[in-house]
């Protein structure tokens, strides 16, 4: 068996070797990074989370004054002049979606009065309220407000509907009435 003594040199030589090798399994890290709990392991340090959602068409229309509109004519004033009713039905939208409102008569004629001369939808008219012309009611709809091709904006509120009545002295007296169907579409 031989024997080897390592001298003062060889020494310091064995320390230096072993410091280069415990170098070379060290990370550096730039100043300023921030080292995580645990360890030199870096990680991410950012995720991304996503969200998602689904929003329900909205197309709602309520007749918020106006479900039974009174029309009166109980002098010659009023035959001979009609009865304009400003204001007589309030109509409170709300739609996500571009929007127009229609109007129809459900029936050609009013129900009730001299059953031998009926009062037919087009004696009532409309108008959005305060414009300029009344337009009649009639069993096919009508626009109120928009077209299709030309469609209010999304969003929520209230539109007023003026009437206006003339029979005249054409219908008997009596009691008449008749069903008005206000619908809201983006079609």
């Amino acid at each position: 068996m031989k024997k080897f003594f390592l001298t003062g040199s060889m020494v310091a030589a064995l320390i230096i070797l072993n410091a280069s090798f415990a170098q070379a399994q060290v990370t550096v890290i730039p100043n300023g990074t921030n080292i995580p709990a645990g360890g030199s392991d870096l990680g991410t340090s950012t995720q991304v989370a996503h969200v998602t959602t689904t929003i329900a068409t909205i197309l709602d229309l309520a007749v918020t004054t106006g479900a039974t509109v009174p029309i009166n004519f109980p002098d010659i004033n009023s035959l001979d002049n009609g009865v304009a009713v400003p204001g007589a039905v309030s109509l409170t939208f709300r739609s996500n979606l571009p929007w127009f409102v229609n109007v129809a008569a459900n029936t050609t004629n009013f129900t009730g009065g001299d059953a031998n001369t009926p009062m037919p939808s087009t004696i009532l008219s409309y108008r959005l309220g305060n414009t300029v012309n009344y337009v009649p009611f009639t069993t096919t709809a009508s626009s109120v407000v928009g077209l299709t091709g030309a469609k209010a904006a999304r969003g929520a509120g209230t539109i007023g509907v003026d009437y206006y009545m003339n029979p005249r002295y054409d219908y008997g007296p009596g009691n008449y009435a008749i069903s008005l169907t206000y619908t809201i579409s983006n079609l």
